[in-house]
């Protein structure tokens, strides 16, 4: 009976929520002058009984006409409801609508503090692991230049080493695992997150996307690193 307000309700509710998906539950009790009347169609009463006595006689059955017979037939009982006023009922509806809408955003609001306190949290300690990242970064090329001159001793043992084919294998090497620019991207990421989440404005659908990009960033980086603790940092943050 209320169908007739579902795009105001609908319009209502897109003022207040701007994002995600919304079920509205909307249940109205009649006052007593407005409620169901019920009544009996006497002249549905006279053609039932009339056919029924006709079936009788036509089958020779005994038995006697009922009550039970009479209430088989739905449309014997006759409901009838008065014409709601829309108008009025529509002040009562907006007016409800309007203060779920307000509880809605305050739990919302609550829900976003205790987000924010997490997401802020969370982004300290990773900041952190990049910063240890950025440290150890730089070792990585000594370490391995130090395992690759040793090794390249073991095995030609007092000949020269080719310090120029050396030079080349550690520059190809250095390229190779140089993470400095999915730091500098995910820094930048990590920037644009705090950003976010501080402006005022939803912004559900920028962190999904910040999200994936600062996915996207460590795991290069630890695919790139070459290295156990860098790994392990990588790990963490992720």
């Amino acid at each position: 009976s209320l169908m007739l307000l579902e795009d105001k309700i609908k319009e209502l509710l897109r003022k207040d929520i701007k994002r995600g998906k919304v079920n509205l539950f909307l249940s109205h009790r009649l006052s007593e002058k407005d409620s169901v009347g019920i009544a009996l169609d006497k002249k549905a009463i006279a053609k039932y009984k009339k056919i029924l006595e006709e079936i009788k006689k036509r089958t020779g059955i005994k038995e006697e006409i009922g009550l039970s017979h009479m209430l088989s037939f739905s449309d014997v009982i006759v409901h009838e409801q008065k014409d709601i006023d829309m108008e009025a009922v529509w002040a009562s509806i907006k007016e409800a609508v309007a203060d779920a809408a307000s509880e809605c955003n305050k739990m919302r609001e609550q829900e976003g503090k205790a987000l924010y306190k997490d997401f802020s949290a969370r982004l300290e300690s990773i900041s952190g692991d990049i910063d240890d990242i950025s440290k150890l970064a730089p070792s990585v090329v000594t370490a391995y230049k130090s395992k690759l001159d040793s090794r390249i001793k073991d095995i030609i043992k007092d000949k020269a080493i080719d310090e120029a084919r050396l030079e080349t294998e550690l520059a190809l090497f250095a390229k190779q695992c140089d993470v400095s620019e999915e730091i500098t991207r995910f820094k930048s990421h990590v920037e644009g997150f705090k950003k976010a989440i501080e402006s005022g404005d939803e912004a559900g659908r920028k962190l999904d996307f910040i999200l994936q990009e600062l996915n996207r960033e460590i795991n290069t980086l630890g695919a790139k690193a070459n290295d156990i603790k860098i790994s392990r940092l990588a790990i963490n943050v992720k």
